[in-house]
């Protein structure tokens, strides 16, 4: 399985968008895996502003599938003394696929200290089960990039409650810039909701929220990512999320709204 930076080095420039064929190794289904495209959108605002200051914010809605050739167009929203937002449109021959808005911001100095959530009582990575048991043949062929273990919580279709504590990392270390990493990293597991899932069933990224609380020094190894469904019905799912480093730093916060097919 080709490793991260092998998909990222094929995002090439022509002029004001960066384009890429959807690499197909980290495709969900006919559609390349959600967080590989915010990743990718990262990739190309970085890219293009080489002056920005760390990713403290990113804000997408998941808008067709991202499939074929794909075009990252990058432009500013705003720049002020430490603040730079930018948003990011992806389109394909199809139509748009992706619209994101990134805000980035240099660190000020602060009255004010608010400690972040500290890691969950959950197993170690060492001790915890695969996360997808057995047959793994109707995961996401995205899901062959990672190693993922269920800390805490339930498996999928189990009739628990619908929190999952997954530890995720790469198969092949990434070897690209450590922000775009995580965001590929972030979204990797199902869903919450797919506790509840009768039968298991297709479900589809809607809109994603995510909150840097520090910049990465880098994602080699496991990280702890937290969902818990705050709701569901009607054909969507809500979720809070969180991620933290193995050494217990809480690195983004974030949000999540799921189309699910069941």
């Amino acid at each position: 399985m080709p490793a991260l930076s092998d998909a990222i080095a094929q995002l090439e420039r022509d002029r004001d968008r960066f384009t890429i064929q959807a690499p197909e190794d980290w495709a969900q289904g006919r559609t390349l895996y959600g967080g590989m495209t915010l990743a990718l959108a990262h990739e190309a605002a970085r890219l293009y502003f080489d002056d920005l200051p760390p990713l403290k914010s990113a804000q997408c809605v998941f808008v067709g599938p991202a499939q074929g050739k794909l075009h990252f167009l990058p432009g500013i929203l705003r720049k002020g003394r430490s603040t730079t937002m930018v948003a990011v449109e992806a389109v394909s021959d199809d139509g748009p696929v992706l619209r994101a808005s990134f805000v980035f911001a240099a660190p000020q100095a602060s009255g004010i200290e608010v400690t972040p959530p500290p890691l969950p009582d959950v197993l170690p990575p060492d001790e915890a089960g695969p996360l997808f048991p057995g047959n793994n043949s109707r995961a996401p062929g995205f899901t062959a990039n990672f190693d993922m273990r269920l800390g805490a919580g339930s498996q999928g279709g189990s009739g628990g409650e619908p929190m999952m504590a997954t530890w995720a990392k790469f198969i092949d270390q990434p070897g690209v810039d450590a922000t775009t990493a995580l965001l590929a990293l972030a979204d990797a597991p199902p869903p919450a909701a797919i506790v509840r899932f009768p039968v298991m069933g297709p479900l589809s990224s809607v809109t994603w929220h995510i909150d840097l609380l520090e910049e990465p020094d880098n994602v080699d190894g496991w990280h702890l990512l937290r969902a818990e469904a705050e709701q569901a019905e009607d054909g969507m799912t809500t979720q809070d999320m969180k991620l933290w480093s193995e050494d217990g730093r809480c690195l983004a916060i974030g949000r999540q709204q799921i189309a699910v097919f069941v």
